[in-house]
């Protein structure tokens, strides 16, 4: 037989939960608020000012050489730096770049004082040691992007990059404002809703506190996630036909992809599916992202290690403020 207080605290939870199911709810300062209730959801992220994006580590190489002699001789490949390493372990000499990096001398290890040179570091140019005639051969620059993923379902992975000029600038802040739309109504939908006017009620036939605040179910927050991330990585996909356009001239041990390209400014886009580890016994996947602006000399060769532990969400391509 249930005592007053219990049937109390039964009604005020249905009166509660009736209320939330009947809101009309709009937006309010510090949440979105109804006349009976008020959702707990941040305040909406910014879609203006400043364009900050998310930014890997991109590691840069010195320019490489080859010294090509006779009709198919070559020694190398050699890095043009200074104090390199050129030649053999017999013959070893060692590089001193001059003139800003435009011309370089080799001084023999073994001879202290001697040197041969300068020579210019352009394509082609004549490198003369003793009797022996050679040219430079400069090894185009490349920027290497090598992609793992513990998690990567058997699925090929989106690798593009895209000039970074006006023309995108504009289009990145179309997504930014699309995605900070998603953003808050994936925080609306899945933020706890507190109820106006509904006492907080303990009970001691129960034992606990009875809180005016309806939750939301672990299985709809998934649900309002995986809905906001198809359309976030939609969006994506679509910029990325668009405007990511460049694309590796070669892949090697199934996972490293080459990229040739004139001196300029970039952003790459990677996306690979991959097991969603946040809800594992729901099917599909998850996508992890990788997103970088950079800038390429057309003069050192550059890479990118894209893994588990640098990829980001959709949420986290731009840093939208609150």
């Amino acid at each position: 037989m249930l005592d007053a207080r219990m049937m109390t605290l039964i009604v005020c939870i249905a009166l509660g939960i009736a209320h939330a199911q009947s809101l009309d709810i709009g937006q309010g300062r510090g949440g979105v608020s109804g006349r009976n209730a008020v959702v707990l959801s941040p305040q909406p992220p910014a879609m203006a000012g400043e364009l900050r994006m998310a930014v890997l580590p991109v590691f840069t190489r010195p320019p490489a050489f080859y010294l090509n002699f006779g009709t198919s001789g070559r020694h190398g490949p050699f890095e043009l730096a200074d104090n390199a390493l050129v030649g053999n372990e017999h013959s070893p000499y060692r590089l001193r770049l001059s003139e800003g990096g435009q011309q370089f001398e080799l001084l023999p290890e073994h001879d202290a004082g001697a040197a041969y040179g300068p020579f210019a570091t352009t394509n082609g140019a004549v490198v003369k040691i003793g009797q022996t005639v050679m040219t430079m051969v400069r090894i185009p620059a490349r920027l290497e992007v090598s992609l793992r993923h513990a998690a990567k379902i058997n699925q090929m992975p989106m690798v593009g990059i895209a000039p970074y000029d006006q023309k995108l600038a504009t289009e990145l802040q179309a997504l930014r404002t699309k995605f900070a739309a998603l953003s808050a109504r994936v925080d609306a939908e899945t933020a706890d809703i507190a109820l106006q006017g509904v006492p907080r009620i303990r009970s001691r036939a129960v034992g606990g506190n009875f809180s005016p605040v309806v939750q939301v179910s672990k299985r709809d927050k998934q649900n309002a996630g995986k809905g906001a991330e198809l359309s976030a990585v939609n969006f994506m996909e679509t910029l990325f036909r668009q405007h990511f356009r460049i694309r590796s001239q070669a892949i090697t041990e199934g996972h490293v992809y080459h990229f040739g390209m004139p001196p300029g400014d970039y952003v790459l886009c990677a996306m690979q599916k991959v097991k969603d580890a946040q809800a594992p016994g729901m099917a599909g996947s998850a996508t992890a992202v990788w997103w970088t602006t950079f800038t390429f000399d057309g003069e050192r060769p550059m890479a990118m290690t894209l893994a588990e532990e640098n990829a980001v969400t959709w949420r986290e391509v731009f840093v939208l403020s609150r």
